[in-house]
């Protein structure tokens, strides 16, 4: 325990804040992994200042399990902590800091056992991979996933170590965040008719993604909480004076929805929508009024598959029968959708992610270390 807990501060110290570099990091642990005798592959983004590593340990072929976790963590700006969110605190059975449920805690448990890994004599491979931006939209394990395409690296599962309380999660919803610039007219808010304001425009956009959440209850799963794909703005700006018909509006809206539904075919009805619904009466004092969406970020569900052999390991290992479900977003849909059947396993709770004072327990990291010592157990077996 002492050792995935010095293993897991460690990882705290790093500041992988996602608008920074996580260079520091990998430099860290592809060392650690390196001294155990690990075979390590990196990717990188376009401006080099990130990196995905892939360790791989015991025979150099097919199969094998990942154990995966990202290495980047959320803002804690404006946040009220107790302590320095960077430098690591041990209180009441608890260790604070920030990453540390969200996911430092279940990547500093694996790289705490890569020397008892290296002893052991592997059948299959096991691999430990670390992703870049998963907090901005799972934008680097991508790469990971096409680097390993492109090497012909085919691993049999991938455990994903994001906070469960060590309880098997098999279905998570698909996401994205888009942007709708609504672009109207100028003009003196006297005369609405001779432009077009955006600001109303983004408003009876913003009320259609709200009679359209409405309508997309009544389609349920109820593995889920909620149990329905949610469509929701955000954020909203726009206008420049309350006597002035705003020439722009930006919109900031996202869906959550139930992994195994066609995600374009809601888009395109809302897409239908501001083309018949809204934009002709706006056109009438703005001929070239429009709206204008940009997919900025989006990432596939994780589809609940009973003959998973990943949900077959981890429930065999755990004893749990029960498969979960959750609403937040993971990788594991993209390693599913690579091909490479997934389950979401990992210590800490995710009440506790992108909060202040964030916390991991220490009996979650014992539980977290004896799991991973049974699905080492088997890639030796």
């Amino acid at each position: 325990m002492s050792a995935a807990l010095d293993m897991t501060k460690r990882l705290i110290g790093f500041d992988t804040t996602s608008r920074g570099s996580n260079l520091s990091l990998i430099a860290f642990a592809q060392e650690v992994l390196e001294e155990a005798g690990a075979r390590c592959r990196l990717t990188y983004d376009d401006a080099r200042a990130k990196a995905n590593l892939f360790a791989s340990f015991g025979p150099d072929e097919d199969g094998g399990i990942v154990l995966s976790g990202h290495s980047d963590v959320v803002p804690v700006d404006g946040q009220d902590w107790s302590s320095d969110p960077f430098m690591p605190e041990v209180r009441d059975g608890k260790l604070y800091g920030r990453g540390s449920a969200d996911m430092k805690g279940f990547l500093g448990t694996a790289l705490s056992l890569v020397n008892e890994i290296a002893r052991i004599k592997l059948k299959t491979p096991l691999h430990v991979a670390l992703s870049y931006d998963e907090e901005l939209g799972c934008g680097g394990v991508g790469r990971l996933l096409a680097d390993l395409g492109e090497a012909g690296i085919r691993p049999e599962l991938a455990i994903i170590g994001e906070p469960t309380l060590m309880r098997v999660v098999g279905a998570h919803k698909a996401g994205a965040v888009l942007t709708t610039r609504c672009c109207g007219r100028e003009g003196h808010s006297s005369a609405p008719d001779k432009g077009a304001s955006a600001v109303m425009m983004a408003g009876e956009f913003v009320a259609h993604l709200a009679a359209l959440g409405e309508e997309l209850k009544s389609d349920r799963d109820p593995r889920f909480d909620p149990p329905y794909t949610t469509l929701q703005a955000n954020r909203i700006a726009g206008g420049t004076a309350v006597n002035v018909l705003a020439r722009e509006a930006v919109v900031t809206w996202e869906y959550r929805a139930l992994p195994d539904r066609d995600t374009k075919a809601l888009l395109k009805r809302i897409e239908t929508h501001v083309v018949r619904d809204i934009l002709p009466k706006y056109r009438q004092g703005a001929p070239d009024a429009c709206f204008e969406t940009t997919l900025d970020v989006a990432y596939p569900g994780l589809c609940f598959h009973e003959e998973s052999p990943a949900l077959d390991l981890v429930r065999e290992i755990t004893g749990m029968n029960e498969v979960e479900a959750v609403s937040y977003g993971t990788e594991a849909g993209l390693f599913q959708n690579a091909g490479i059947p997934a389950v979401i396993c990992g210590p800490g709770s995710i009440d506790q992610a992108h909060k202040a004072d964030e916390f991991v327990a220490l009996s979650e990291l014992d539980a977290c270390e004896k799991f991973l010592r049974q699905v080492i157990a088997r890639a030796a077996a």
